[in-house]
């Protein structure tokens, strides 16, 4: 397990704390709560007013040096989305997809979330980037091994080169669910017979590393959403609010 940094430069990002010098060309984290008095949400769907919203977002883009941001509306599900030609300055909203891939130099890519894992993979050469929103149903729709592989498919690299990191979400003690999550999430063993907490990050590892990812270029996050310190809004929590997985390819 790893504990993202804070860093407060612009936005609340929580980022990787080994990746910014592995990858001094790589934007990644995942955002924060920010101020008490006026927390950093970014939820599409929530009651933000628009002219605030999109001013957060354009914090958001300005703080990381990107041009372009992509979000969509997800939908718990599995498609992906793969961006390789020019798109333009400002925010691109899109419907119906849970992961994103991009080869593209400054582009932003984004998933929102609040309990479930915000997936980043990341391939050097060529230098490509992944980011998946990992919900129990589409882990269980395999959207793991889908991203897994539509990253090898765009970069002709083998999964095992890949470095995979599940960010904050909620962890295995607060995340008590039926038996049919149980058996969607890891159908390769008996699921209990009453509810019962699940690892949704741990089942995230295993089902990488049966893609190809190694174990050893595989991180994940030691945060909470749920009882951790206060840095991340959380749905089972009470919270509407909403952050922002994000990933990016610096010029």
């Amino acid at each position: 397990m790893v504990l993202e940094e804070l860093t407060t430069s612009g936005v609340p990002l929580w980022r990787h704390p080994d990746w910014p010098e592995r990858f001094p060309w790589l934007v990644q984290g995942t955002t924060g709560v920010g101020e008490e008095s006026e927390p950093f949400d970014l939820g599409v769907y929530g009651s933000v007013p628009s002219g605030v919203l999109m001013s957060r977002w354009r914090r958001l883009l300005a703080s990381t040096g990107m041009e372009t941001g992509i979000h969509s509306r997800q939908v718990h599900g599995a498609e992906l989305a793969v961006w390789t030609q020019p798109l333009p300055a400002g925010l691109l909203h899109v419907h119906g997809y849970d992961g994103h891939l991009t080869n593209l130099r400054g582009v932003l890519l984004s998933v929102s979330v609040a309990d479930c894992v915000p997936i980043s993979l990341v391939c050097e050469e060529p230098r490509t980037v992944g980011l998946v929103h990992a919900g129990w149903r589409g882990v269980a729709a395999s959207i793991v091994e889908r991203a897994i592989e539509a990253l090898a498919e765009l970069t002709s690299a083998a999964p095992s080169s890949f470095w995979l990191h599940c960010g904050p979400s909620i962890c295995g003690v607060c995340y008590e669910v039926g038996p049919e999550v149980h058996a969607g999430v890891r159908p390769w063993e008996a699921p209990p017979p009453a509810p019962t907490p699940i690892d949704l990050r741990a089942a995230v590892s295993e089902r990488a590393v049966g893609a190809g990812v190694a174990a050893e270029r595989m991180t994940l996050s030691g945060h909470c959403t749920r009882c951790g310190p206060g840095g991340f809004f959380s749905h089972r929590g009470g919270s509407p609010a909403r952050q922002m997985g994000v990933m990016a390819i610096r010029d």
